[in-house]
């Protein structure tokens, strides 16, 4: 058998093979085994190729399946994200009202308490 033909062992490599060559493969039983060897190697591979997709599937459809919850939870998030900055800005505007409240209490007590007895607890 030729060397071009001898790494060809796969089922569609046999066709070109002649006759006598097939005959001569068939005697070899080293080659045989090779082949046998391969082809039970490619089998597992097979299995193993088919039980990759077959997983990479079934995750992909999980991931699909969880897609709604993940977009409705992203939309929750943002509106939680926007109650938060509302709330913010309304402590900021009630904290500033009540500096502004402090001070004027201060103002119109300040010259009552300095009269009486000079002390003050600064807001």
């Amino acid at each position: 058998m030729s060397n071009s033909k001898e790494g060809t062992f796969c089922p569609d490599g046999y066709r070109a093979l002649s006759t006598a060559e097939l005959r001569e493969l068939l005697q070899s039983d080293d080659k045989m085994d090779q082949i046998i060897r391969l082809n039970e190697k490619f089998q597992e591979l097979q299995v193993d190729r088919e039980m990759l997709l077959t997983s990479n599937r079934s995750l992909a459809e999980e991931s699909l399946a969880q897609r709604p919850c993940l977009n409705n939870g992203k939309l929750q998030l943002a509106e939680k994200y926007k109650e938060l900055s509302n709330l913010i800005t309304t402590c900021w505007e009630k904290q500033s009202q009540l500096v502004q409240v402090c001070r004027n209490e201060k103002a119109r007590f300040l010259p009552q308490l300095q009269a009486s007895d000079g002390s003050w607890v600064e807001c």
